[in-house]
């Protein structure tokens, strides 16, 4: 990841306050109902609804005439690099398109007014590559249009073309300055969807994963029912979904026969990874989608329905054809990878999730799993042995560079419950990893009862 920065926001459901630092791969853990999910949805939120800050004409402050300027400015130069000085201005301004949308971005996310949020902001900003902005002009342009050039080893390139008339300038030159600090702040990521409503940019794979699956034409056939039909409903009870649950089954829904081909050359090892040490066979759509089916390694290609197949299967087939599709993403959220596995696949997934992360895919999960952290906590651990050390370490156990893990790509925060609220803590990696309060507070007491009940025999 080319920048880092800070998401705080306060009065968030039961969280009263909280700091949470993007990184590669960032883990949520705690108590369950505390709030690990919401705060993961909103956060999805953030990546997914760049349209709202372009259907929405900013308010005019000064820090919006302090963009205006810096794009005026360059127009004649038809290129700038976003200076530090600069860099701030821009997230101010999109702190301030943050606040005019806040309302809509909470309803868009959860379906609902009932979740409350009172503040949230980006801060701790900063950029490993500065972005650099290439501006063209046309007389004859009459919207603004957008485009991402290839990064630079330097810099990270966007582009912009813009109508030369102050007139027509005057009137969606915002829209370009939408473009630049978003791009700032977003930018590998997930995908700006002004024009094109079909990009991904960042997928959620909700904890519910295998009851959608099954489920999946029964429920898009009883919402096309309700959608279209003259049916009653005045009295009836409307169930709601989030919207990165609706993300899922429209993915799910989405998926054609698999194809034989990646268009991600960063996919094809992770899908073989996934086939080979996980499932132990293959996942393939079949008839246009219509049907989904398991292939395992040792019964001579023999095909079963995800409805007879086991739990590993059907919690990580949507992973799975995900990987194969042509469907352009660049973040993964992932509730609970350790749902429905056996220690040794949760090692599995957890050295999946660091492959994720070493091909270029920001990984987010929340979790319960001891093991899926304790491999991250070995990850780091054999990252810092001494380079001899390292290398036979990684022959013995089986491991590649891909595996390895450094403290700096891991951003790992606590959720403690308490009556009334929850308090977000961010754990730090010491000499061993990361200690985890939580889990080694539950595996004491574990251990306490089994000393005291098993007696001197």
């Amino acid at each position: 990841m080319n920048l880092k920065w800070t998401l705080h926001v306060e009065n968030f459901a039961r969280v009263r306050e909280a700091d949470i630092q993007i990184a590669p791969l960032v883990c949520f853990i705690g108590d369950n109902n505390s709030g690990k999910s919401y705060l993961m949805s909103l956060l999805w939120g953030l990546l997914k609804n760049s349209d709202l800050f372009y259907n929405n004409k900013p308010n005019e402050t000064a820090t919006y005439h302090e963009c205006r300027e810096w794009i005026s400015a360059h127009i004649d130069k038809r290129a700038g690099v976003i200076d530090e000085d600069s860099e701030q201005i821009y997230v101010r301004w999109f702190n301030e398109l943050l606040a005019q949308n806040k309302d809509r971005l909470m309803r868009r996310t959860f379906n609902t007014d009932l979740i409350q949020l009172g503040d949230m902001r980006i801060t701790d900003f900063s950029r490993m590559k500065k972005l650099s902005v290439k501006i063209t002009s046309a007389e004859e342009l009459r919207v603004m249009r957008t485009t991402r050039l290839s990064g630079e080893d330097s810099h990270d390139k966007i582009g912009i073309e813009i109508p030369a008339d102050k007139e027509t300038f005057d009137a969606i030159w915002w829209k370009a300055g939408v473009f630049v600090a978003w791009n700032l702040l977003m930018l590998g990521l997930t995908d700006i969807v002004p024009f094109d409503k079909n990009i991904t940019g960042s997928i959620y794979l909700p904890a519910s994963r295998t009851g959608f699956l099954l489920a999946r034409r029964e429920i898009a056939l009883k919402s096309i029912a309700i959608r279209y039909s003259l049916a009653d409903t005045e009295n009836a009870v409307q169930e709601t979904l989030t919207a990165p649950y609706i993300q899922f089954i429209q993915l799910i829904n989405s998926f054609k026969d698999t194809p034989k081909f990646f268009n991600d050359v960063r996919k094809a090892p992770l899908y073989q990874f996934l086939k080979d040490n996980i499932i132990s066979g293959d996942v393939e759509s079949k008839l246009d989608g219509q049907v989904i089916k398991y292939i395992p390694n040792d019964l001579n290609e023999q095909e079963f329905p995800m409805s007879i197949s086991s739990s590993v299967v059907t919690e990580t087939a949507s992973l799975l054809l995900l990987l194969a599709a042509q469907t352009e993403f660049k973040s993964l959220i992932i509730e609970e990878p350790e749902a429905h596995l056996h220690p040794d696949l949760q090692k599995k997934i957890a050295q999946l999730i660091v492959r994720f992360v070493h091909s270029g895919i920001p990984v987010w999960i929340t979790t319960h799993s001891d093991i899926i952290l304790q491999h991250f906590n070995n990850m780091i651990k054999l990252s810092n042995r001494p380079a001899e050390e390292r290398e036979a370490l990684l022959e013995k156990f089986n491991y590649t560079d891909d595996d390895l893990l450094t403290a700096d790509e891991i951003a790992l925060y606590q959720f403690n419950r308490y009556e009334q609220h929850t308090a977000v803590q961010k754990l730090n990696s010491g000499k061993y990893g990361f200690v985890i309060p939580s889990f080694n507070d539950a595996i004491q007491s574990l251990l306490n009862e089994i000393f005291a009940f098993q007696g001197d025999d």
